[in-house]
């Protein structure tokens, strides 16, 4: 007897394969087509769409930031993502200079260890030197095949310099693996930011002109170089620029894998929002930036320029994010691990944007084959983990604070109104949330063993 049956889905594999039904046991996909057999559970999906679930590659919880730390621990992130639809977490494992990478590994999978769906690391590497760089080899045996890099940071300890990173991509690559770099060129951003404290511009209004527009650009081309010249594969972490949109697009024409990560908050907002009452709450690095980039965003994304979705999830306080008037001191992120998909299924799908298809590999599909899980993750077919979700067109309604469950107080898309929702999300082949409510479990979760990323060819 099969554990569950989904009939009448309107399955997107990610290709669109009409209405059908699937057949879960063992927590995998047992068949999926037009067959039917007994079930401990049938669900009827109405010929709703039923996507591969979401895969979440870009959240930081319980991450140490300006004296506070992200309030969202492994249960909590995991759980309201579940009910974001989300069913699989690769958050990060941050080196302290003067310790390995391996031991900040270990620290964060003895934390993970509450996670409610299935997960894995990078690794962030920020004291690059012949120690940490014999470690590569041995964590990406380990399954941990993604490395992340920072151009900025240095007050924080985090940023790498250029000629350290082109020895960190050449060992990667050397290894198969992923690296993936926050992009902002930091002597653009230490001046500007002291341009405007010296002219006591210190508002969160003045915030945006403090990471300028150029500092992107600029650190997405010189990282670009440098996986060129090291033949590394490369990520490009948290796109928010048309110029960097634009410097993507051509790698990718040029034969490089390279490929972009966007986010919902660079997609949906403007920097008119830093003229707001709560301003604060909207602080994140890098800063969202004006129409032009949003609508240049959205034209990569609809025209098949090879990017994936994360949220760049740190979710804090309001007491925190408004603890200062002066918008260097206020902690960069936002929540959103559980508000991606709805989002993306109201503002890319039903809107015409985004097709389902596209959506699937945007936010699994191909974030699976850039990890190394694919096809166990990111695919509706026999034998593949049955990690799923079931959309539901529905009656618009707003998004809100009162329904959400991340640990936080607010929404940066408080009033968004919706217009399809996650009826139900299945990890592994456990029904993990339904109609709005986390039904799945604390520690559910297992670590992935990751294999090499994919060519951008293969995405």
């Amino acid at each position: 007897m099969l554990d569950l049956l989904l009939k009448n889905a309107h399955v997107y594999a990610p290709e669109d394969l009409g209405v059908v039904n699937v057949g879960i046991e063992d927590g995998r996909i047992a068949f999926v087509g037009s067959e039917e057999q007994a079930a401990a559970r049938t669900i009827n999906c109405g010929g709703n769409p039923v996507l591969p679930g979401a895969i979440e590659t870009h959240a930081h919880m319980l991450l140490p930031f300006g004296g506070t730390h992200t309030m969202n621990d492994f249960y909590d992130g995991t759980m309201s993502g579940a009910i974001g639809g989300v069913t699989t977490l690769i958050d990060f494992a941050d080196q302290v200079h003067g310790g390995t990478v391996t031991e900040a590994l270990e620290a964060r999978l003895e934390l993970a260890k509450e996670c409610a769906v299935d997960y894995s690391f990078h690794c962030t590497m920020t004291d690059i030197n012949e120690a940490s760089l014999a470690e590569i080899p041995a964590l990406v045996a380990r399954g941990i095949t993604s490395f992340k890099f920072y151009t900025a940071y240095s007050a924080s300890g985090l940023y790498v310099p250029a000629d350290r990173m082109t020895e960190a991509f050449r060992q990667v690559a050397a290894c198969g693996a992923l690296a993936t770099v926050h992009c902002e060129t930091e002597d653009e951003v230490l001046a500007a930011t002291n341009r405007l404290i010296e002219q006591g511009r210190t508002s969160i209004a003045d915030f945006s002109e403090s990471r300028p527009d150029e500092s992107e650009e600029s650190a997405i081309a010189g990282v670009i170089a440098i996986a060129k010249k090291t033949g590394a594969k490369l990520l490009i972490r948290h796109v928010s620029s048309a110029a960097g949109a634009r410097l993507i697009a051509e790698a990718q024409a040029e034969g490089q894998t390279v490929i972009g990560e966007t986010c919902p908050h660079y997609l949906l907002l403007t920097r008119d929002v830093y003229r707001q009452e709560n301003g604060a709450e909207y602080i994140c690095n890098p800063p969202i930036r004006g129409a032009v980039d949003r609508d240049a965003l959205w034209k990569a994304l609809e025209t098949g320029v090879k990017f994936t979705i994360g949220t760049d999830d740190c979710a804090f306080y309001l007491a925190q994010k408004h603890v200062s008037d002066r918008f260097y001191e206020v902690p960069g992120g936002m929540p959103g691990i559980e508000t991606r998909m709805p989002i993306l299924l109201t503002e890319g799908v039903a809107k015409g944007r985004l097709s389902y298809e596209r959506l699937a590999h945007l936010t699994s599909t191909d974030v699976a084959k850039m990890y190394g899980i694919y096809p166990q993750k990111g695919r509706v077919a026999a034998g593949c983990d049955a990690d799923l979700i079931l959309v539901e067109p529905c009656a618009p309604y707003p998004l809100t604070i009162r329904d959400l469950h991340e640990k936080t107080d607010y929404t940066p898309f408080e009033g968004l109104m919706l217009q399809q929702r996650i009826r139900m999300t299945i990890a592994r082949g456990r029904i993990v949330a339904e109609n709005g409510a986390f039904t799945g479990r604390r520690g559910d979760g297992r670590l992935l063993h990751r294999g090499l990323p994919a060519s951008v060819e293969a995405l």
